[in-house]
């Protein structure tokens, strides 16, 4: 993955849980994925250890958010291009469908004292989610704010 990284994929269980392969060993939680891989906890590698996280949790259903501007123009384009005038329906997924984000909120992942922090997307929906891992705890996927 990166330098000081030992090998990691990312895959799917023979059931069909989202799991991570560290060195050859496949690993279900991201503790386990610590522990064969210490450097994840470096802050120069939140980016990485924020894959690892958000595909433990949520498997292919989330993508992290590596390029905040990137991930505002291709949001835009695709709400620009929904026709307005539409009528809600059941069943029919549109951007529209929710208020726009805070953009400016949406930063890379980054790790400050043993907490991470990153932004990722519904590969369904495409909104976004503003997600926190502390030390000790599981990762809260929160929506991101409206814009003010």
């Amino acid at each position: 993955m990166a330098d000081g990284l030992p090998p990691i994929q990312f895959n799917l269980s023979d059931a069909g849980a989202p799991v991570v392969i560290v060195e050859q060993v496949e690993v279900s939680d991201r503790i386990e994925a610590l522990r064969r891989a210490p450097a994840l906890s470096d802050p120069k590698f939140a980016r990485a250890y924020a894959q690892v996280v958000n595909h433990l949790a949520k498997g292919y259903k989330y993508e992290v958010i590596m390029d905040p501007a990137a991930f505002k123009a291709d949001f835009m384009a695709k709400y620009n291009a929904e026709d307005p005038n539409a009528v809600v329906a059941p069943g029919v997924m549109r951007l529209r469908n929710f208020a726009l984000p805070d953009f400016d909120s949406i930063t890379p992942p980054q790790m400050t004292e043993g907490t991470l922090e990153f932004f990722a997307r519904s590969a369904y929906r495409g909104t976004a989610f503003h997600v926190v891992v502390p030390p000790e705890g599981p990762a809260a996927y929160r929506p991101v704010k409206s814009a003010p």
